[in-house]
């Protein structure tokens, strides 16, 4: 048995030795899968087929045709999603993807157009079912795009698609409270905010709720704004692609010029903004009611004596050149003390009476009706810590209500 089992041995092995062998060959390789060029199309050639040949209907390539371009914005942060805008020499345009990925901003690319839809989306022009892995041939990456500069006024369908600056623009005076976030992160949908330039020309800014930025408050300040340009129907709207590229924290304008402090009480609160108050006496305070704020010390018919500040952050007048204060004021009840308004240069916090003020005079309020303070001058108190105070003072036997609203100080 012994000798059998070696003679099975010997055959099996020999019988094996060809596959062996074959383990040496070498394996075939895929072929390289290219995609024709055919004609090459630029963007603005697309828009014009658009308008014209295709006119504004669906368009669906099925021959050999390829358009040119760099991505712009990409789906990286959130904000777009199985859409990327790109861009050649000539225009701008929104592809919609099949499949989310593979896409980034600086790739040069080629799509092969073949079974790629041209459209129009509520005014958007795109190229839809755009299949990155059977009609895009990235050529190159990390291709720096220059924005286009240009101003509000001037974004109109003629610049869908492109990669834009914006500069001396901010978010609306209401949105731009501190306390307002770009979108929806908690049900996860997709917010309208409005920018502005200093000229009151403004331009929505859309932002999805699952961009990783949707939770952060806006910007409060004025600066540039890059972002790519979109459209629904008749509005023109802006795409945030990298944050990065938002510089809002400068000086605000104005109707009066740059805003070096605003408080309009729109967010319903008192203190916000860094604003405080100081009850030297009493136990009255200040509120915010229906978007101004508002204080009296009468209760049910009752007075109660007190004496309440309130005092606004620190603002760095420091750079101004003529800085100037407004404000409005409306007043009920006859009787009591007027409403006080005062400054200083060396207030750091807490009890006021740790600093020096100066009283202005504004033009206040008689009655019912709102009356401007009118432009008060600034300029003897130009400092890097600036406070502004409103000094409200009542007795237990009379009060008035002062209403205030609109605070600004601007520097032209």
């Amino acid at each position: 048995m012994k000798q059998l089992t070696n003679t099975l041995s010997v055959g099996i092995a020999l019988a094996l030795l060809p596959l062996l062998g074959g383990c040496d060959k070498e394996l075939d390789t895929p072929p390289e899968r290219t995609l024709p060029t055919g004609s090459v199309l630029s963007i603005k050639r697309l828009r014009d087929l658009h308008a014209t040949t295709f006119a504004y209907l669906p368009h669906r390539f099925t021959g050999d045709s390829s358009v040119y371009g760099v991505v712009t914005a990409d789906e990286t942060n959130g904000n777009l999603y199985k859409n990327i805008y790109m861009q050649d020499d000539t225009a701008g345009i929104v592809l919609r993807l099949k499949n989310s990925g593979g896409l980034y901003a600086g790739d040069r690319i080629r799509i092969y157009l073949k079974g790629v839809t041209l459209s129009s989306y509520a005014g958007l022009l795109q190229l839809d079912s755009v299949d990155v892995d059977n009609n895009v041939v990235k050529q190159e990456t990390l291709v720096p795009v220059a924005p286009k500069v240009v101003t509000v006024a001037q974004i109109t369908p003629a610049l869908q698609g492109q990669l834009i600056r914006l500069d001396s623009v901010q978010f609306v005076a209401d949105e731009a409270d501190g306390n307002t976030p770009w979108s929806d992160a908690v049900n996860q949908s997709s917010v309208n905010r409005n920018l502005e330039d200093c000229d009151g020309n403004s331009i929505i800014v859309r932002t999805s709720g699952y961009a990783n930025f949707a939770a952060q408050m806006l910007p409060t300040g004025n600066g540039s704004f890059t972002a790519v340009v979109g459209q629904f129907g008749s509005d023109m709207q802006l795409f945030v692609h990298d944050l990065s590229l938002v510089q809002l924290s400068g000086p605000r304008c104005g109707a009066f010029g740059f805003q070096l402090l605003l408080k309009d009480f729109e967010d319903g609160s008192v203190t916000s903004g860094g604003w405080s108050q100081q009850q030297v006496t009493g136990a009255v305070n200040w509120s915010a009611t229906a978007g101004y704020g508002a204080i009296t010390n009468n209760s049910g018919g009752s007075y109660s004596a007190c004496e309440t500040w309130l005092i606004s952050p620190s603002v760095n007048l420091s750079t101004a050149t003529a800085p100037l204060l407004n404000f409005q004021t409306s007043v009920a009840f006859a009787s009591g003390a007027p409403l006080e308004v005062l400054v200083s240069t060396d207030y750091t916090g807490g009890a006021p009476s740790t600093a020096t003020w100066t009283a202005l005079a504004p033009a206040l309020a008689t009655g019912v009706a709102w009356t401007p303070s009118g432009a008060l001058d600034l300029t003897p108190y130009i400092s890097g810590n600036f406070h502004l105070a409103f000094k409200y003072t009542g007795s237990d036997t009379d009060g008035r209500r002062w209403n205030l609203d609109d605070i600004v100080i601007t520097d032209n």
